[in-house]
């Protein structure tokens, strides 16, 4: 199955959808963000929570939840948005590890201008580490790996899955293409294998559904997505490029070959003073954000008006436990996982060497393979203990809920259809705690490529996200090459 079954029609709504999705997570789960399940109760009780138009508990005020404004991303979503960004001036289908490692740079110092984000803003711990490694600018690869040997080899972060949705995106009718840019991007910062395959999955799976999957159980099961995974070479390439900037083999550093810098890749900085201007002009003509009104009250103000938390009866619909799985999707997504869990089976790339990590391989799969298909949202442990943030943790969430099934007779209207699956989810992981936001957002992605924007996304939330108008735009910019690329390679 090389090309998509998808009219482009449908193509572009669920790119829109997948990456609006992502946004829209990434916003909702700031609410909970860092939060323990047991806090989430006292302040949320089970919801809902107030997003956009809907109503609900209002969000809680606090010095971290004032990084953002009411309805807007964070970081993860500012860290997609560059990735786009690089690929949009390459233009060739390929992620350019420099490039991003360039941009990634500019965002620690300059936000994104062109929005007036604040500078590096929810800069995560490993993620900040890299970037300022001497060698980064020009080695990220082998920047990553220096910060994970340095941490014991046991740091596997969720912040390479969470910004790598678009690379699902880019050449998304071509697997191989997907599976290096997903690794590239991935590897930019996280060089723990755990971390690059849960981006790689991430990407995978929305790639197959913009290729019409998700819809038969049997065909999604039976398909060879990726015909290249029969070939044994190429199966060792991909176990090669997790090897990139390590000293596995004898202490010898495997330095990365990055592609020759060209006008076409070499990275450009932004205007800044014209996009600044700009900014300011449109920033008089809009009334003050509730973040700066909440910047300007006294902390000791914060949360004085919150209502009583009263628990719902009916919270509206099944709930993520109680659906179901939805065949044709938990086909898909197992195919996924079992076309590429060889890579955490087969790699050398590999935690210090302690009697209690031998045989870490196999341990690792199937550790992949239990987040991804848990019996519960709970056996997951999103807000409990101190590895909120764990890789698998984030997509484990994300591919359970991606793959439930439609309530059919859900007991409030908002929940019903594919928008109420949303709502829904999105609610119950949010209410979880944890590392909400990034789990939202990852999990958004998936069920935006799935369902698309209109039906897929309540209309009362994603028409009131932040930068809607720029984000459209740079969304739409970026869809019509990629199907423009999409439409002559299928000729």
């Amino acid at each position: 199955m090389a090309y998509s079954t998808l009219t482009r029609a449908e193509l572009r709504d669920r790119i829109r959808g997948c990456l609006i999705g992502s946004a829209v997570g990434d916003a909702y789960g700031l609410a909970t963000e860092f939060m323990s399940r047991s806090t989430v109760e006292v302040i949320y009780g089970n919801g809902p929570i107030a997003f956009g138009r809907d109503p609900g508990y209002p969000v809680w005020e606090d010095h971290h939840r004032s990084i953002a404004d009411r309805n807007d991303f964070t970081d993860d979503t500012d860290q997609l948005l560059l990735i786009l960004q690089s690929l949009q001036q390459t233009r060739d289908g390929k992620l350019d590890p420099v490039n991003f490692a360039h941009r990634l740079l500019e965002w620690l110092y300059q936000g994104i201008p062109e929005i007036g984000t604040d500078p590096g803003r929810g800069l995560g711990f490993t993620v900040g580490q890299v970037i300022h490694h001497p060698l980064f600018k020009k080695n990220p690869h082998r920047a990553a790996f220096e910060v994970w040997d340095a941490s014991g080899r046991n740091l596997a972060p969720n912040g390479a899955v969470m910004r790598t949705a678009v690379l699902g995106i880019e050449s998304f009718w071509d697997e191989p293409r997907v599976v290096e840019n997903t690794m590239a991007a991935a590897k930019v910062t996280h060089a723990d294998p755990r971390s690059v395959v849960s981006a790689l999955v991430s990407s995978v799976l929305i790639s197959r559904l913009l290729r019409g999957g998700g819809l038969d159980a049997v065909h999604d099961s039976t398909c060879i997505w990726n015909p290249k995974l029969g070939d044994h070479e190429y199966r060792r390439e991909l176990l090669s490029y997790l090897q990139r900037g390590t000293n596995m083999q004898h202490g010898q550093f495997l330095n990365p070959v990055y592609p020759e810098a060209t006008s076409s890749n070499q990275y450009r900085p932004k205007d800044y003073e014209a996009l600044g201007a700009k900014l300011l002009e449109e920033e008089a003509q809009s009334e003050e954000s509730y973040r700066a009104q909440l910047k300007n009250r006294s902390h000791l103000g914060w949360n004085m008006k919150r209502p009583q938390v009263i628990f719902r009866p009916d919270k509206g619909w099944s709930g993520i436990d109680c659906v179901g799985e939805d065949e044709a999707m938990g086909a898909l997504a197992r195919s996924v996982v079992a076309d590429y869990k060889f890579l955490l089976q087969e790699t050398d790339v590999a935690p210090t060497t302690k009697p209690e990590e031998q045989h870490y391989q196999e341990r690792w799969a199937t550790e992949l393979e239990a987040h991804c298909f848990p019996q519960s949202l709970r056996q997951l442990e999103l807000g409990e203990g101190t590895k909120i943030g764990y890789t698998f943790k984030c997509i484990g969430v994300a591919y359970y809920g991606a793959t439930r099934r439609v309530d059919p007779s859900p007991t409030a209207p908002e929940y019903s259809g594919p928008a109420g699956l949303f709502r829904g989810v999105m609610e119950q992981v949010t209410l979880q705690g944890g590392d909400a936001d990034t789990n939202d957002a990852v999990m958004g992605s998936l069920l935006g490529a799935r369902f698309g924007l209109e039906k897929g996304i309540p209309t009362g939330w994603w028409t009131e996200l932040q930068h809607l108008k720029w984000f459209e735009d740079t969304v739409d910019q970026f869809l019509d090459r990629v199907l423009s690329q999409y439409d002559t390679a299928a000729i």
